[in-house]
């Protein structure tokens, strides 16, 4: 990343709501400079969306860099946590980064005169904050208060791909999962799921994998619309390492247990 300075006013639901969703994807990282201002305070010229564009400021070589996935955990505005947020210019769906989420409470916290003189590390909950973290108690850790806010909101991924539009999941991101299974004379076939999210194409992954594996490999249907692979023998192992290896994708996310 590089520092960088720029303000840009806001026009609601334009430019405001772009710069937080550039935010959200971890492409640039925003401040709010003041009412109706926000201003960029770095810019991530290595997220894969930004490949190919140079810094102004120095003249270098163009280095090919590798086409890597960023999955960035975010939280959606639910109806729960909406009277809060739409202080901020938040309505309900809209996708709040972490670092949204928590300047939005930090900023709330501070604006209403909440944090306790005599203990700095609690802060006195109002009834909008006690009715968003679930509380009867009169004060909370100021940690306490944004964690809760972060689990009562939606949760959903962002998932930005080289060259691709960013996909965005709500709830859950369940891993790549393999499933091994016994079939007629005992041999062995494993069934690769749910790789669509992550932006890979099904029948680009079995060609691979037959390579890869020196063995048959096809699409088959999966649950709903999803397209599974289907590979002749025990594909976890190597399956697993062109997963991270070449498509990227974070061990977190590869479930080959």
């Amino acid at each position: 990343s590089s520092g960088i300075n720029a303000e840009w006013p806001l026009r609601p639901g334009k430019v405001g709501v772009l710069m937080k969703n550039l935010e959200m994807q971890g492409i640039i990282v925003v401040k709010d400079q003041k009412k109706g201002v926000l201003m960029i305070t770095e810019v991530n010229f290595a997220h894969p969306s930004l490949r190919g564009v140079k810094k102004l400021e120095k003249e270098e070589e163009e280095v090919e860099e590798e086409e890597n996935i960023a999955i960035v955990q975010a939280f959606t505005c639910n109806a729960h946590v909406t009277r809060l947020f739409s202080l901020y210019g938040h309505k309900k769906g809209d996708i709040l980064s972490r670092k949204t989420l928590r300047d939005n409470v930090i900023t709330y916290i501070k604006s209403h005169d909440l944090a306790d003189p005599d203990n700095k590390k609690l802060v006195r909950l109002d009834p909008l904050l006690s009715t968003i973290i679930k509380t009867r108690d009169l004060t909370a850790q100021w940690n306490q208060v944004i964690q809760k806010v972060e689990s009562n909101c939606g949760k959903c991924y962002v998932i930005s791909l080289p060259d691709k539009f960013p996909i965005t999941v709500k709830g859950d991101l369940p891993p790549i999962q393999f499933k091994v299974e016994k079939r007629t004379g005992n041999k062995k076939v494993t069934i690769i799921s749910n790789f669509e999210v992550f932006g890979i194409e099904a029948k680009e992954l079995a060609q691979k994998l037959q390579h890869v594996m020196s063995s048959s490999a096809a699409v088959v249907p999966g649950l709903r619309t999803e397209s599974n692979v289907l590979v002749q023998g025990d594909a976890r192992r190597l399956a697993s390492k062109l997963l991270i290896d070449e498509y990227k994708i974070p061990k977190t996310f590869v479930d080959s247990s």
